[in-house]
């Protein structure tokens, strides 16, 4: 079975890096899993599939737990006996660890199967269980560190012997080589797609509507996912038109994802006047259903009854759909591999696993965005971090820089007043809306009042979203930070935070809370 890339294995990274976990440690528990279940979250162990006495696949042993069929009991102990068998991505096999995905399950009202669940369980033995396991591979410099930490306590098989080692390390280092570009996206091959891609716990269902942590469906840079095709329309203002929609509703926070809503951002869609930047209530959409809402917007705001019409439901549909809907279906190598030849509005595709739209024209494409959409992530010194977290601002929250400042900000790489204000403006704005504060965004000081309330922005090891971009930018001025501007907080932030609380005679905890941002902005 090879090492591939899917939904499954987005959801366990994603949740593992925002748990705390390297990028070393995720790979070499995600190599582990692969080696017990294949990353299927509804595998029963081959052993006691025989031994039923039924023919059980794995869809249909599922469905029998799921239905009650299979009771509680036998589910715990499937031959009625002390002999124990495995079941779900990590296999879990002792009775008490059963019971709790058993339990989880029920609470949540979701399949015994579901790998959302599962991972959510997993991580849950981590942090309470596990922890020793949790501090390695929240520490791990290596695949091979963290994946003999998780295989030898967490998974705990009969043979843990150098040979499996070995090969579980292995198959943990081909997730590293699938999931590394997540870390190391260069500047020069930087354009940006909007993204709708996971809630604001990493997972794909469960949280709450809106977008908590401005990373649900945000403007980020090309990658590949892999791209199976691109989606082109041919009339180039209807491109623009959903490269417009798209960048809006990465920009609307009320605007999230949850695959169990995922409907809801067309209803207040359609009753926003088809414009994102319009919808005033918090709703949720996923890939697919953002991308088929925008379209089909487009084709009410332009009068064209083929967009109005769209019949696509899903990822594993839209290629049929959208070329019945007037679309070209790209697949030569150039549109897959790379942004140079993308245009504004083009619909990328996987089928079956992941869709995004591309805001703006590649070097190549021969067209002109017009879509004022620049925003920075990667680069590796402080003064080219501080242009980043500027064309962030910029891009991101313009419209705001605009009312509480007079203007965008100088992409220049100098943190100056200008830039130190637009980032406690937004800082502020952040706050009223989040949490109720009554801070005043046009207020260039930050008193007491921000003080008191500065806890509940809290950056610390995990977090991710508008804060964390905002303490990357501000460390990287003062030349404490030189990573990426990815807005998620890792060891190289969290070390920087640390260097810079000892530099002001603050605890060195990591913690960015009210005192550190006291400081940050004073």
């Amino acid at each position: 079975m090879a090492i591939l890339r899917n939904m499954n294995t987005d959801a366990a990274y994603n949740c593992l890096i925002a748990a705390g976990v390297t990028v070393y440690g995720a790979c070499g528990a995600m190599g582990n899993i692969f080696a017990e279940s294949g990353f299927n979250p509804r595998n029963l162990e081959d052993l006691c599939e025989e031994r039923l006495g039924r023919k059980y696949t794995d869809d249909t042993y599922t469905e029998a737990v799921d239905s009650g069929e299979i009771s509680r009991e036998l589910f715990l102990h499937p031959m009625g006996d002390s002999r124990q068998y495995g079941y779900g991505l990590c296999q879990w096999t002792s009775a008490g660890r059963k019971a709790g995905l058993y339990d989880l399950a029920k609470k949540k009202g979701v399949s015994i199967g579901d790998p959302t669940m599962q991972i959510e369980y997993m991580i849950s033995e981590l942090q309470s269980k596990y922890r020793s396991v949790f501090y390695v591979l929240k520490t791990a410099k290596t695949v091979q560190e963290a994946s003999d930490a998780f295989l030898t306590k967490f998974e705990q098989p009969m043979d843990t012997g150098s040979g499996v080692k070995s090969k579980r390390a292995f198959y943990g280092e081909q997730y590293y080589m699938l999931y590394q570009s997540e870390n190391e996206k260069e500047e020069e091959t930087m354009s940006l797609i909007s993204n709708s891609g996971h809630d604001e716990n990493g997972r794909y269902s469960g949280g709450r509507a809106g977008d908590q942590t401005g990373t649900e469906w945000a403007l980020i840079p090309w990658y590949s996912r892999p791209w199976k095709c691109v989606l082109r329309y041919p009339n180039s203002a209807v491109r623009a038109k959903i490269a417009e929609l798209a960048v809006k509703a990465a920009k609307n926070d009320l605007v999230g994802y949850d695959q169990s809503q995922r409907d809801t951002y067309w209803q207040h869609l359609k009753a926003s006047n088809y414009d994102p930047s319009q919808i005033t209530v918090a709703c949720e959409a996923d890939c697919s259903a953002g991308v088929i809402a925008n379209v089909r917007a487009v084709g009410y705001l332009l009068d064209i009854d083929a967009l109005k019409n769209l019949k696509a439901t899903y990822t594993g549909d839209m290629r049929k759909a959208f070329k019945a809907a007037g679309f070209l279906v790209l697949t030569e190598s150039k549109y897959l591999n790379g942004p140079d030849y993308l245009l504004e509005g083009d619909v990328l595709l996987n089928d079956g696993a992941h869709t995004a739209t591309n805001v703006e024209n590649g070097r190549y494409s021969g067209g002109t965005s017009g879509t004022n959409t620049n925003t920075g992530s990667g680069s590796n010194n402080a003064r080219n971090n501080v242009s980043d977290g500027q064309k962030w601002l910029n891009s991101n929250y313009g419209d705001k820089l605009l009312k509480f400042c007079g203007a965008k900000l100088s992409v220049d790489g100098d943190y100056g007043t200008k830039s130190r204000w637009a980032a406690l403006a937004v800082w502020k704005d952040l706050m009223n809306r989040r949490y109720g504060a009554k801070l005043d965004p046009t207020n260039k000081n930050f008193f007491e009042s921000c003080k008191k309330v500065a806890s509940k922005a809290t950056v610390s090891h995990g977090s991710q979203g508008t804060f964390t971009l905002l303490v990357q930018f501000i460390l990287s001025a003062k030349g404490f930070y030189f990573s990426a501007m990815d807005a998620l907080c890792g060891d190289g932030l969290t070390a920087a935070i640390k260097s810079y609380q000892k530099s002001k005679g603050l605890e060195a905890d990591g913690y960015c809370g009210a005192n550190t941002w006291y400081a940050l902005f004073n």
